[in-house]
Protein backbone atom coordinates (compact mmCIF):
# COMPACT_ATOMS: atom_id res chain seq x y z
CA UNK A 1 0.00 0.00 0.00
CA UNK A 2 1.18 3.49 -0.96
CA UNK A 3 1.42 6.05 2.11
CA UNK A 4 1.83 9.51 0.93
CA UNK A 5 3.68 11.63 4.47
CA UNK A 6 1.63 15.27 4.93
CA UNK A 7 4.67 17.02 4.15
CA UNK A 8 4.40 15.49 0.29
CA UNK A 9 0.57 15.72 0.30
CA UNK A 10 0.08 19.39 0.98
CA UNK A 11 2.22 20.99 -1.59
CA UNK A 12 1.19 18.20 -4.36
CA UNK A 13 -2.63 19.23 -3.52
CA UNK A 14 -1.88 23.03 -3.82
CA UNK A 15 -0.42 22.11 -7.23
CA UNK A 16 -3.13 20.35 -8.39
CA UNK A 17 -5.65 22.57 -7.13
CA UNK A 18 -3.35 25.83 -8.55
CA UNK A 19 -3.27 24.04 -12.05
CA UNK A 20 -6.83 23.96 -12.29
CA UNK A 21 -7.82 27.35 -11.42
CA UNK A 22 -5.00 28.51 -13.95
CA UNK A 23 -2.58 29.75 -11.82
CA UNK A 24 0.83 30.35 -13.27
CA UNK A 25 4.07 28.52 -12.51
CA UNK A 26 5.60 31.38 -10.72
CA UNK A 27 2.07 31.49 -8.53
CA UNK A 28 1.82 27.74 -7.81
CA UNK A 29 5.82 28.32 -6.73
CA UNK A 30 5.63 30.72 -4.34
CA UNK A 31 2.52 28.95 -2.85
CA UNK A 32 4.22 25.69 -2.28
CA UNK A 33 7.85 27.53 -0.86
CA UNK A 34 6.01 30.16 0.83
CA UNK A 35 8.61 30.36 3.61
CA UNK A 36 11.34 30.96 0.99
CA UNK A 37 9.44 33.85 -0.35
CA UNK A 38 8.46 35.34 2.84
CA UNK A 39 12.07 35.05 3.90
CA UNK A 40 13.75 38.77 2.97
CA UNK A 41 16.21 41.15 3.87
CA UNK A 42 19.96 42.82 4.28
CA UNK A 43 22.81 40.80 5.62
CA UNK A 44 26.27 42.79 6.27
CA UNK A 45 29.02 41.40 7.96
CA UNK A 46 32.10 42.78 10.21
CA UNK A 47 35.28 41.59 7.79
CA UNK A 48 34.19 43.33 4.51
CA UNK A 49 31.82 46.00 2.60
CA UNK A 50 29.70 43.06 0.54
CA UNK A 51 25.78 42.24 1.17
CA UNK A 52 23.34 39.84 1.02
CA UNK A 53 20.55 40.80 -0.29
CA UNK A 54 17.40 37.96 0.44
CA UNK A 55 14.45 38.60 -2.32
CA UNK A 56 11.70 36.38 -4.02
CA UNK A 57 13.28 33.12 -3.27
CA UNK A 58 17.07 35.23 -4.38
CA UNK A 59 19.91 36.05 -2.50
CA UNK A 60 22.22 38.26 -4.11
CA UNK A 61 25.76 39.06 -2.91
CA UNK A 62 26.51 43.06 -3.09
CA UNK A 63 29.98 44.38 -3.68
CA UNK A 64 30.71 47.91 -1.90
CA UNK A 65 29.28 49.90 -4.89
CA UNK A 66 26.69 47.66 -4.30
CA UNK A 67 26.76 46.11 -7.84
CA UNK A 68 25.44 42.05 -7.83
CA UNK A 69 28.12 39.82 -8.01
CA UNK A 70 26.16 36.97 -8.34
CA UNK A 71 22.56 35.86 -7.53
CA UNK A 72 21.35 32.54 -6.85
CA UNK A 73 17.97 30.53 -5.89
CA UNK A 74 17.51 29.35 -2.22
CA UNK A 75 15.45 27.58 0.05
CA UNK A 76 14.47 28.32 3.51
CA UNK A 77 13.27 25.02 5.84
CA UNK A 78 12.79 26.17 9.33
CA UNK A 79 16.21 27.55 10.73
CA UNK A 80 18.04 26.08 7.48
CA UNK A 81 18.71 28.13 4.75
CA UNK A 82 20.18 26.72 1.48
CA UNK A 83 21.45 28.45 -1.75
CA UNK A 84 21.62 26.73 -4.82
CA UNK A 85 25.95 27.51 -6.15
CA UNK A 86 25.77 25.47 -9.31
CA UNK A 87 24.56 27.35 -12.00
CA UNK A 88 23.08 24.37 -14.19
CA UNK A 89 22.87 21.08 -13.85
CA UNK A 90 25.81 20.28 -15.37
CA UNK A 91 27.98 22.01 -13.16
CA UNK A 92 28.76 20.33 -9.92
CA UNK A 93 28.98 22.24 -7.01
CA UNK A 94 27.99 21.54 -3.33
CA UNK A 95 24.71 23.67 -2.02
CA UNK A 96 26.08 26.46 0.90
CA UNK A 97 24.01 25.76 3.62
CA UNK A 98 23.38 28.03 6.40
CA UNK A 99 21.80 28.31 9.63
CA UNK A 100 18.70 31.17 10.83
CA UNK A 101 19.69 32.29 13.96
CA UNK A 102 16.63 34.32 16.57
CA UNK A 103 13.76 35.38 14.13
CA UNK A 104 16.49 35.75 11.08
CA UNK A 105 18.60 38.47 12.78
CA UNK A 106 22.20 35.98 11.90
CA UNK A 107 23.03 33.85 9.69
CA UNK A 108 26.03 31.55 9.82
CA UNK A 109 28.25 29.46 7.31
CA UNK A 110 30.62 26.97 8.12
CA UNK A 111 31.48 26.19 4.29
CA UNK A 112 31.25 30.35 3.36
CA UNK A 113 35.04 30.84 3.13
CA UNK A 114 35.05 28.25 0.27
CA UNK A 115 33.22 31.34 -1.75
CA UNK A 116 35.41 34.12 0.24
CA UNK A 117 32.27 35.17 2.30
CA UNK A 118 32.49 36.16 6.27
CA UNK A 119 30.40 32.77 7.99
CA UNK A 120 28.30 35.57 10.20
CA UNK A 121 26.08 37.94 8.60
CA UNK A 122 23.80 40.42 10.54
CA UNK A 123 20.79 41.80 9.43
CA UNK A 124 20.63 45.10 9.03
CA UNK A 125 19.20 46.83 11.86
CA UNK A 126 18.70 43.99 14.27
CA UNK A 127 19.93 43.28 17.73
CA UNK A 128 21.87 40.36 17.58
CA UNK A 129 23.64 40.96 21.10
CA UNK A 130 21.11 38.34 22.19
CA UNK A 131 21.19 36.19 19.65
CA UNK A 132 23.02 32.59 20.96
CA UNK A 133 25.82 31.54 18.18
CA UNK A 134 27.21 28.02 18.01
CA UNK A 135 30.05 27.31 20.96
CA UNK A 136 29.26 30.32 22.61
CA UNK A 137 27.02 30.37 25.93
CA UNK A 138 25.15 33.49 27.19
CA UNK A 139 25.96 35.33 30.21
Amino acid sequence: MFVMERSTLVPLLLICVGAMSGCSRDDLQRMVNKETYMFEGIYDNQYDQQLLVFKDGKVAIQDAHGDAVWQRPFDLDDDELTIQMSQNSKEQRPELVMRVHGKGEVLTCSACARYQLSNIWVREGAEAKNVELPGEKQS
